[in-house]
């Protein structure tokens, strides 16, 4: 079976084609069974837990790094999908977060901005 990646608050983004990065709280060996060109299933929900469904197919560009948020560009406000939930009707009051991670808050840059002076790292994940 293929590996899963469920994308919650940002399933919209993902789904219209504005969402092409992740951030994860996974342990290092979780985050070493995926890889780069490996296709995975997006659902909106875990399957196991919330009765998500598939939503999508995407592709690895890259082996998941470990980075501190703080490394975070500027460009990943719309590859995580916040610049597309901002700017949908509805959508910017959306409490997003991490698990393991807490709150970011809403899709706002104030809150991008928030969540890149953390102090935490992830695994990013960036696709296709």
């Amino acid at each position: 079976m293929s590996k899963i990646i469920a994308f919650a608050w940002t399933t919209p983004a993902l789904v219209a084609g504005r969402k092409t990065c992740t951030r994860r709280s996974w342990t290092p060996a979780y985050a070493a069974m995926f890889y780069e060109g490996e296709i995975v299933q997006a659902w909106d929900h875990s399957p196991r837990t919330r009765k998500g469904r598939q939503v999508a197919w995407i592709r690895l560009a890259a082996t998941p790094s470990y980075e501190p948020l703080s490394t975070m560009p500027d460009s990943d406000y719309e590859a995580e999908g916040f610049a597309f939930l901002a700017e949908e009707p509805g959508m910017s009051g959306a409490m997003l977060s991490h698990p393991g991670n807490g709150p970011i808050g809403n899709a706002s840059w104030a809150s991008f901005e928030a969540w890149r002076d953390s102090k935490s790292s992830m695994w990013v994940v960036r696709f296709k």
